[in-house]
């Protein structure tokens, strides 16, 4: 009974040393009102990102400052222009699988990101004060194995706005509906420095507050997405998000 016991605990063990996280696949895009090849292509985006669903993948939308007109990017240019210059993005539409994963986003590829376990597991949430002017977005991440990053490990926060409806295209490719657009990165587009080495059940919590931009269309419509990414290779580790 007694090697019985023995032989348990070091296959227990083991299965700790060696535990993995379920991913949540991120997908950052960038696109823009006034770009006719967006108003083609975003359809085919948001309806593989519609049938995964949020529990598999969730997404960030950039809205840059050319070709064209886009209000959405005026409210916010200087976070937008962060992540175009991190991922040295020329043209759009351009996308991204968790980070260094590939530019093709359809069900298949979203799919086959997220059977690949992750290194972490993070939770998300968020709370508002009473009149919505301000929120606090809590975070909780636990290493789910023994980690090193190959450069700087670093959480990233994003408001974004769920799904924004125009009655008019506020730019000239006919679009009216937006989804998933950044609003506020949170502290900043720089994110939050995270140590690049971790052990297995290493956690870190956050309270990040962030007061609502008065740019926003609709506070009912703001969720908080949050992903690690090491910038070493740019590769996205985990995301989370909160509804």
């Amino acid at each position: 009974m007694k090697k019985t016991f023995t032989l348990l605990s070091m296959l227990l063990a083991g299965s700790l040393t060696f535990a993995q996280s379920q991913r949540l696949v991120l997908v950052e895009a960038f696109s823009q009102a006034s770009c006719a090849p967006c108003a083609a292509q975003n359809p085919a985006l948001n309806a593989a990102l519609d049938a995964a669903g949020t529990n598999t993948v969730v997404s960030v939308k950039y809205q840059t400052d050319w070709p064209g007109y886009d209000p959405m990017n005026e409210q916010n240019p200087s976070e937008v222009q962060t992540r175009v210059t991190y991922y040295n993005v020329t043209g759009v539409p351009a996308r991204k699988l968790d980070g260094n994963q590939g530019t093709s986003i359809t069900g298949a590829t979203i799919s086959t990101r997220q059977a690949v376990s992750a290194p972490f597991s993070l939770s998300v949430n968020h709370v508002f004060n009473a009149d919505k002017s301000a929120a606090t977005v809590n975070i909780n991440l636990t290493a789910s194995q023994a980690f090193t990053a190959s450069g700087n490990l670093v959480l990233h926060v994003a408001m974004v706005e769920k799904e924004i409806d125009f009655d008019t295209p506020p730019g000239t490719n006919g679009e009216l509906v937006f989804h998933s657009v950044m609003r506020k990165m949170i502290p900043s587009a720089s994110g939050s420095a995270l140590p690049a080495t971790w052990t297995n059940g290493q956690s870190q919590t956050f309270a990040l507050p962030v007061n609502t931009p008065n740019y926003v269309y609709k506070v009912g419509e703001i969720a908080f997405v949050a992903w690690v990414q090491d910038n070493g290779t740019k590769e996205v580790h985990q995301a989370g998000y909160s509804a």
